[in-house]
């Protein structure tokens, strides 16, 4: 009973300390970033931590995992080749007797994990493994994934332990439209638009991104939008600073318009009347 109850206090211990900021839950919005760095050639999105949903598929549950995602953003399609890839970052802890894990299957693909830092150990009476990995996984991907959550496998060798982990999509689509929030058309408008154009046309069509960001806004939104694109269609009068990030990339996007992609606009706009 003793060692029952060490052991609930040390898995508790380890929840509380370095608590993520998110969980399965959580509403995901602007706020999920963590850092945001613009460089000359790409943006980085770092956010915050998230605690998966975790399930043991063979072998026994982890004792606790947080996971992190690091996105770069390339804002020159001549430098895309040589753009660090974006990785998802996690950290996963399980006691000492427990296999480290080597490899992630994920959409259908098995792939190594890469060990990013030295695994740790703490220890009380019971000694607890932390395993610091990381694989890849783009914004692109993010984006276009088909389903509302994001699932990964971590396996060990021979897969004796395989553990299922699973992240809310709205999670890396929050570190996707923060990243154009903040940096507006340097980001390739695709990543956060999730349509099939290519990226060269969606680039040219600053309608297809106010109707993008028209679909998830609120109608007091809309409303504002539509008012202020009417009275603003013959001038570059910038939008007034508002909290709604809708309103704010809507307003943003009918600026970079031509002429005749404003008339476009507004026609569009009528319709949707």
């Amino acid at each position: 009973m003793n060692t029952y109850l060490r052991l609930l206090t040390l898995s508790g211990g380890l929840l509380m300390v370095g608590c993520a900021s998110f969980d399965s839950s959580s509403q995901f919005n602007e706020d999920v970033a963590k850092s945001i760095k613009e460089r000359r050639d790409y943006v980085q999105v770092v956010t915050k931590s998230i605690t998966p949903d975790t399930q043991a598929l063979v072998g026994g549950d982890i004792v606790k995992a947080t996971s992190h995602y690091v996105a770069n953003y390339s804002t020159s399609d001549a430098d895309k080749a040589g753009l660090a890839s974006s990785k998802l970052i996690t950290d996963v802890s399980f006691f000492k007797n427990y296999q480290k894990f080597n490899s992630v299957t994920i959409n259908g693909e098995t792939i190594d994990l890469e060990n990013i830092r030295v695994t740790s150990e703490t220890c009380t009476e019971h000694c607890v493994t932390t395993q610091h990995v990381a694989f890849p996984f783009s914004p692109d991907t993010a984006a276009n994934w088909p389903e509302s959550n994001v699932r990964f496998i971590f396996s060990t060798t021979g897969g004796g332990n395989r553990v299922q982990f699973s992240i809310p999509k709205a999670y890396f689509t929050a570190a996707n439209e923060e990243a154009a929030r903040v940096v507006g058309r340097r980001i390739n408008p695709s990543v956060v638009a999730n349509r099939s154009e290519t990226n060269d046309k969606v680039a040219q069509q600053p309608e297809a991104m106010v109707d993008y960001w028209y679909q998830k806004a609120n109608e007091t939104d809309r409303n504002a939008f539509a008012d202020w694109a009417f009275a603003n269609r013959d001038s570059n009068d910038v939008l007034p600073t508002t909290q709604s990030q809708s309103l704010q990339m809507m307003g943003y996007w009918y600026q970079q318009a031509t002429p005749s992609s404003r008339k476009a606009i507004l026609t569009w706009l009528i319709n949707q009347s």
